[in-house]
């Protein structure tokens, strides 16, 4: 089974991504559509963010977790830096978040496709494990779709970016670490939409490759292991 089109693509990878992988396949151009998707819905969870935020709120939360170990001349440098750019914030956010989306595609298409020629039979080009990435990242959308819910059902307009943006982390759902805690930006950066990527990048190599599903899985997850394991090596130390 395979998806027809890639708009029924964009549902399958949800309810069936199997179907999705298999579709996108031998498909030509549905991965841009797939990026496309990912990339306005990101930047509409930003831009009504900052639509919606105090901004003086916002300064002072981004100063406190920016000025944890800061001395008081880099205290005031770093205020100064945030107030300069409250401005222009939210068109860098967008700009960020389409070009990274691009770049860790780009990034892990390598892999992918180093990873595959472990598999003699695949035979898949860069750029169509390119496009595999992109739906590897699809649960965004979802992610910021949510991001979209609670700052518009939001009571108030003091409302924390770290808390709107970060509600699927393992420190928001779990932990619960205050900034400055040596964990906390590692437990804040692995979220559940990662752990469900990797969950869809295991479906892939598997429809895409003759691995097996423990070794799709590990192949899947290895970047996240590795990332986060030196990460949480440096953190402990």
């Amino acid at each position: 089974m395979k998806s027809p089109n890639a708009f029924s693509a964009l549902l399958d990878i949800y309810i069936s991504p199997s179907k999705a992988f298999n579709g996108v396949e031998h498909a030509k151009g549905w991965s841009w559509l797939a990026f496309i998707a990912i990339s306005l819905v990101s930047m509409a969870s930003i831009y009504i963010f900052y639509s919606t935020v105090d901004m003086q709120f916002l300064i002072n939360e981004q100063f406190a977790a920016a000025s944890v170990d800061a001395t008081i001349g880099e205290q005031k440098m770093i205020r100064q830096s945030i107030e300069q750019n409250a401005g222009i914030q939210v068109w860098i956010s967008m700009i960020s978040i389409v070009l990274g989306t691009a770049i860790i595609a780009a990034i892990m298409a390598v892999y992918y496709m180093l990873i595959a020629k472990l598999d003699p039979e695949s035979e898949h080009s860069y750029g169509a494990w390119y496009g595999f990435t992109i739906w590897t990242i699809m649960p965004n959308i979802v992610l910021n779709l949510g991001t979209i819910a609670l700052v518009l059902s939001a009571s108030t307009d003091q409302i924390s970016q770290t808390a709107v943006f970060n509600f699927d982390s393992i420190n928001q759902l779990v932990v619960g670490l205050e900034p400055g805690s040596a964990f906390y930006t590692l437990l804040e950066s692995l979220k559940l939409s990662s752990l469900w990527g990797i969950g869809l990048g295991m479906v892939g190599l598997k429809c895409w490759t003759n691995f097996s599903t423990n070794k799709a899985l590990l192949f899947s997850a290895l970047p996240t292991l590795v990332i986060f394991g030196i990460w949480a090596i440096i953190a402990a130390m």
